[in-house]
């Protein structure tokens, strides 16, 4: 990697604020802003260029990704159990045959009808399954971030 002078270091600057330089660029920018002598109007460029030194020195780009991966890993074992009891708990409450009356509690209230129970039981299954369906989505995100990552990661050893 060739280092490179103000001219071409002021063009590289403004296609960096655009994205559009590669990482080679941006590693040469880096190295530009945080080397070189810089006449007044660059000096700002130099604390933003040693603050990302500095942040990828204390987080390594590994560890950056191990920690996406673990919001992922605890919503899985967060959302399964969750299901699981509420199937539980709605196969008994539904079907399983009591000697009394059908009562369900709302509000601190002790309601006799089934029909509400049911239709109360079905709401919170739809909340759940939305809820599922978010959750699954925000996993995607995450594995799609990790892919994106890892690339990256494989572009910069390199």
């Amino acid at each position: 990697m060739e280092p490179i002078n103000e001219i071409l270091a002021r063009r590289l600057l403004e296609r960096y604020f655009q994205g559009e330089t590669s990482l080679i660029e941006e590693k040469q920018l880096s190295t530009f802003f945080c080397n070189a002598q810089l006449p007044n109007d660059l000096l700002p460029y130099r604390t933003l260029f040693r603050f990302f030194q500095n942040e990828a020195a204390i987080m390594p780009l590994d560890s950056a990704i191990q920690r996406m991966n673990r919001p992922r890993r605890n919503l899985l074992r967060l959302w399964a159990p969750l299901c699981a009891a509420a199937s539980i708990l709605l196969f008994f409450a539904l079907f399983y045959p009591s000697k009394q009356d059908f009562v369900y509690i709302k509000d601190g209230q002790r309601i006799h009808n089934q029909e509400e129970a049911v239709q109360l039981a079905q709401q919170q299954l739809a909340q759940i399954s939305i809820r599922m369906q978010r959750a699954n989505a925000m996993v995607d995100k995450l594995e799609q971030v990790t892919n994106y990552t890892e690339t990256i990661h494989k572009y910069i050893l390199k």
